[in-house]
């Protein structure tokens, strides 16, 4: 502030100014309180233009997560309806036909174990629909040894559709980790060593489960004759099928044969009871009750014929077949061979006490005999 301003000011209050200098003293405070207003003003126009900042962020940002989450359930609410209707859709695909598709591809399971594995007939698959159009067929991987039936494993197969995927086996414990037993075909020119000397050393409390090498081809009732006798169970015959003998110099790892009972199929089945309800649709079948039609033992004619019809099943589903058995089953060929020639065996898979099966060696029919298994004693 100037000394000339301070004096008219000082002069301004004493009402010592000329007129015409209050006039021009006046006017220059009316500009100094405008000027005052005006820097008065300023702070407040700032904070409420730095609140109106803040408020507009916060509803921007209020307003980015509201289109997150309705995106977000909208996407949610998209999954649960295509998850609803791709389970309406995979129920309606493989319950389609008669039999359906489930039944189907459950037999292509079971039927291919049982003519590929000796023990592939002890257990059954069960099946679930999953949402996503695909099916889980899932079974225990068992073998029998003595009179005793154990858990070996597990087997899991998914279908997308009608796609089979690769099976996927677990096992547990020693059994089957060890190497395969197999059989030898008569007209191999190798020789193999048998497991007569383990079967000896065994202690008399146990049983065994072992693969039998016949030195020439058999008819079944020749096969039923051989065991009938004896203190052991039959389990499974190998078929000769025309390549056997041409496949790993006679050392057969993957063969084909059928159990000692006959392999049934869902159609063979005789329906006992069948109970029905009213629906608004109809009536609709609730629970059915059936069968398996009657089998005198011995009767090879009934065996071979299922044995016969489970090859003609599996030709229709190869490819499935195919990748369950881990190789390829040659259907076509080896059904024109046993059309023409008839059901011969060169093996079987037997189970009994250790001692009584050491029995065989005297048996000149049997060229080699290998342990598969062997149990503590359960045989009755």
């Amino acid at each position: 502030m100037s000394d000339e301003f301070s004096r008219k000011l000082e002069a301004y209050e004493k009402g010592e100014l000329a007129e015409q200098e209050l006039e021009e003293f006046e006017k220059e405070l009316e500009k100094l309180e405008s000027y005052q207003k005006l820097l008065e003003n300023k702070p407040d126009e700032q904070t409420g233009s730095s609140i109106s900042d803040k408020k507009q962020k916060k509803i921007v940002r209020k307003g980015k997560w509201k289109a997150r989450l309705q995106t977000a359930f909208t996407a949610l609410g998209i999954f649960i309806v295509f998850t609803i209707l791709s389970s309406i859709l995979t129920a309606v695909y493989f319950s389609w036909g008669n039999p359906d598709r489930v039944q189907v591809f459950r037999e292509v399971v079971d039927h291919t174990l049982t003519v590929t594995d000796p023990y592939g007939y002890l257990d059954g698959s069960s099946t679930n629909t999953k949402p996503y159009y695909s099916l889980e067929a899932r079974r225990d991987i068992k073998k029998q040894i003595g009179n005793e039936t154990i858990k070996v494993g597990e087997l899991e197969v998914n279908f997308i559709f009608s796609l089979m995927t690769f099976p996927e086996r677990s096992y547990m414990g020693n059994k089957s980790q060890n190497q395969p037993a197999f059989f030898s075909h008569p007209k191999s020119d190798e020789s193999f060593n048998s497991d007569w000397d383990q079967l000896e050393k065994l202690p008399e409390g146990t049983v065994v489960s072992a693969y039998v090498s016949f030195d020439e081809l058999m008819e079944s009732k020749d096969v039923e004759q051989l065991f009938s006798e004896k203190d052991m169970r039959l389990l499974w015959l190998a078929v000769d099928t025309g390549i056997e003998s041409d496949r790993n110099h006679g050392m057969f790892f993957d063969p084909i044969g059928f159990p000692s009972t006959p392999i049934w199929h869902e159609d063979d089945m005789i329906t006992q009871s069948r109970k029905k309800e009213e629906g608004l649709f109809g009536s609709k079948t609730v629970s059915e009750s059936a069968s398996s039609p009657g089998y005198t033992e011995g009767d090879q004619d009934m065996l071979h014929d299922q044995f016969m019809k489970t090859l003609y099943f599996l030709q229709d589903h190869e490819k499935k077949a195919n990748r369950l058995s881990l190789g390829k089953l040659h259907l076509e060929k080896r059904i024109d061979y046993l059309e023409n020639n008839g059901i011969l065996h060169y093996g079987t898979v037997i189970t009994g006490p250790t001692k009584q099966i050491l029995k065989l060696q005297d048996e000149p029919s049997i060229e080699k005999l290998e342990v598969d298994e062997v149990e503590f004693w359960n045989w009755e």
